[in-house]
């Protein structure tokens, strides 16, 4: 089996596949590159070339966002002196495909994509690349309750709906699939008073397109942590982040699913592509089906408990890093 090193840029949030790849049986070494190596090339150098040498990997992995991060360029020209294969997993497609995705698969051997579509874009490039979606990771499973995440409804997950600019276009935009998911699926229990409990970075910040009210925002909540809120709370909600995609799913539905939650999401077509309505999860198409659906499954348990139990199962059989990585092991084998 392989020897792979792992590196992902922006380790706030990571898929961990190399967790993926380690159940499948390979040997692996991971390294998270964060805003310790700004503008520090030499130090990115080292470390990288180290790894390399010490490991000895039959080829490298590499996802996540590196924009003010590292210089992309510096990273593949390390890995490309080594002679080394070079797999690069778009993960932040399709939104981010000009800006993120495109300069370092431009300079991969072998791209994967959660975006199914966007692979006959690639090859207008001259860019092979296959699918590969989101999933999730081992530590996502069942936990006995804990007394502090006893909330009727739960979500995990960063507020993105920040302004920017897109460099390309110049136009400034916001993330609108995944801030109507805010407003159809988060705002209205928030206004409802509902016992509700957000997790994660910025919901409070100014600057973004919902602010969430600070008696319902729990700050930013530890990795390990995670799945005991999910395997705690009655409901974990979710939104989506693409509209235009049948295989784009949010990781962190991957995520509840597997910690036998009951999940309401923002319908995507991603969503409705890998699961049914009602067997493994429920989704929302509109504010007041958001708050039908929450007011219903909070007064029937014993539904709540049947359909999250078929989702976990669906995930266990189907949707678990371990898959994903045994699919990217199986492609790398044909061109490496």
């Amino acid at each position: 089996m392989y020897r792979i090193l792992t590196c992902v840029f922006s380790p706030h949030v990571y898929n961990e596949i190399h967790n993926g790849f380690l159940e499948a049986g390979c040997e692996v070494r991971n390294i998270l590159i964060g805003e310790k190596y700004i503008n520090k090339f030499d130090s990115l150098k080292t470390v990288l070339t180290s790894a390399i040498d010490e490991f000895k990997p039959d080829f490298v992995y590499s996802y996540g966002w590196w924009k003010d991060i590292i210089d992309i360029n510096v990273f593949f020209d390390v890995i490309k002196k080594k002679g080394l294969f070079h797999v690069w997993w778009s993960a932040d497609d399709p939104v981010c495909c000009g800006q993120v995705s495109l300069p370092a698969a431009r300079r991969a051997d072998l791209v994967f994509t959660p975006v199914d579509y966007l692979i006959p874009e690639y090859d207008k490039f001259g860019i092979k690349a296959y699918l590969q979606p989101n999933a999730c990771a081992p530590r996502y499973v069942k936990l006995p309750p804990k007394p502090e995440y006893r909330n009727d409804i739960i979500f995990v997950g960063n507020n993105y709906s920040f302004r920017h600019v897109d460099e390309e276009s110049k136009k400034s935009i916001f993330y609108k699939f995944r801030v109507d998911g805010i407003y159809q699926i988060i705002k209205p229990l928030a206004d409802k008073e509902k016992n509700l409990k957000v997790w994660g970075r910025w919901w409070t910040d100014y600057d973004r397109a919902y602010i969430l009210p600070t008696a319902y925002y729990g700050g930013i909540l530890p990795v390990e942590e995670i799945p005991y809120a999910y395997s705690s709370a009655k409901i974990a909600l979710g939104i989506q982040q693409v509209a235009t995609s049948k295989t784009y799913v949010s990781t962190r539905t991957f995520e509840a699913l597997g910690c036998r939650a009951f999940h309401i999401t923002q319908y995507s077509p991603g969503v409705e592509y890998y699961f049914k309505k009602g067997v493994h999860l429920e989704w929302s198409n509109s504010v007041e089906e958001t708050l039908e659906l929450v007011d219903y499954y909070l007064a029937h348990e014993n539904e709540r408990e049947k359909i999250a139990l078929n989702g976990q199962r669906e995930v266990d059989e189907k949707h678990r890093l371990v898959h994903r990585a045994r699919t990217v092991l199986d492609t790398v084998a044909n061109h490496i």
